[in-house]
């Protein structure tokens, strides 16, 4: 019984099935961009200068809106140079849209549009090539966005700021096209992401990448004594967030004889193609095929002939259609191939 059972054991097929394409990630829309710090006059009716196409109408954002395409994620740009080294650097976040967030409530504050906005947000992830801005995946984050004056009291929103500083935790006052700020705020490390404040023309904004160490963390009152507004750029894009797919492990069926019509179903959570393997190798002729709607489940089959007699080894392997997905690989299906009818 001993030898019998340490014979089955290699004739097991190793598996090391090869990797999946990349996975999925989300697809950008961009809505609006501006490379103007500073809004068309100092007051009254103050408004931002926005990128040809990327602006308040007639462009992304109105063929976005118009579409009536869904969106759940949020994600902001910064570029601006650093006065020290004369290098352009850049911060990126991007998180779930907030309850009854609109596209309109992404556009840059101004006195037209009287934009004031303190939201929370969740689910922050920050990307950045400035040392100064830490990178990751955050539980919290805020954004304060307004053309108002404001001032460093408490707001109410928790986590609470520093009642002395201009930091995360700010209040507007005063009319629009006052002052202007424009911040997201990393809560879980309570650092600064990105900034740009004092919007009204003629005026020096204020601009940063990070928290400021020697003065307001939010850059508020900063100018141009480390950041300047060469190559600045601010973008605002919206996505559909991806979520996991699954395929689970081949169904076996037909005559599971080597040389012989043998079967393979697989299903899955999602519509895509789907390819089969024995071992780590892809079977021919059941690369990409595509599932079909049966009785409400997607699901793909695989008919071949087994090329060898003994355990073998079977997986699927999910490439879904629509880009909110993940590609996913299944567990294995262990089973015994017979061998051909009359063979010697």
């Amino acid at each position: 019984m001993g030898k019998k059972l340490l014979a089955l054991a290699l004739v097991l097929p190793i598996i090391v099935v090869s990797p999946p394409p990349a996975n999925a990630s989300p697809t950008w829309t961009k809505i609006y961009e501006t490379v103007t710090p500073n809004t068309s006059n100092a007051s009254g009716t103050a408004t931002m200068t926005y990128v040809s196409g990327f602006g308040k109408t007639g462009g992304a954002a109105s063929a976005f809106i118009a579409a009536g395409t869904t969106w759940d994620l949020i994600k902001i740009r910064m570029e601006m140079t650093l006065v020290s080294n004369s290098t352009k650097y850049y911060a990126e976040a991007y998180f779930d849209k907030w309850a009854g967030a609109t596209i309109a409530d992404l556009q840059f504050p101004d006195s037209v549009n009287n934009l004031n906005l303190k939201q929370n947000l969740t689910n922050l992830v920050v990307t950045s090539d400035f040392s100064g801005v830490k990178t990751g995946s955050y539980g919290q984050g805020r954004i304060e966005f307004w053309s108002n004056c404001y001032g460093t009291g408490n707001s109410g929103y928790a986590p609470f700021g520093n009642d002395g500083l201009y930091d995360w935790d700010d209040s507007p006052s005063g009319g629009s096209g006052c002052y202007g700020s424009y911040q997201v705020h990393n809560l879980t490390d309570t650092q600064t992401i990105m900034a740009w404040n004092d919007h009204p023309q003629g005026r020096t904004a204020d601009l940063g990448l990070g928290s400021n160490s020697s003065g307001h963390p939010d850059w508020t009152f900063a100018d141009q004594t480390v950041w300047n507004q060469t190559n600045f750029k601010v973008q605002v894009f919206v996505a559909t967030a991806v979520s996991a797919s699954t395929v689970n492990a081949p169904v076996v069926s037909g005559a599971r004889v080597k040389s012989s019509i043998t079967t393979l179903t697989a299903t899955a959570s999602t519509a895509g193609r789907i390819t089969f393997f024995f071992g780590s190798r892809k079977i021919p002729g059941c690369s990409s095929r595509p599932t079909l709607n049966v009785s409400g489940v997607q699901t793909a089959t695989c008919n071949f002939k087994p090329n060898t007699s003994g355990v073998a080894t079977y997986s699927a392997r999910l490439v879904p259609t629509s880009s909110s997905f993940t590609y996913s690989q299944s567990s294995a299906t262990v089973v015994q191939i017979g061998r051909r009818t009359g063979a010697r």
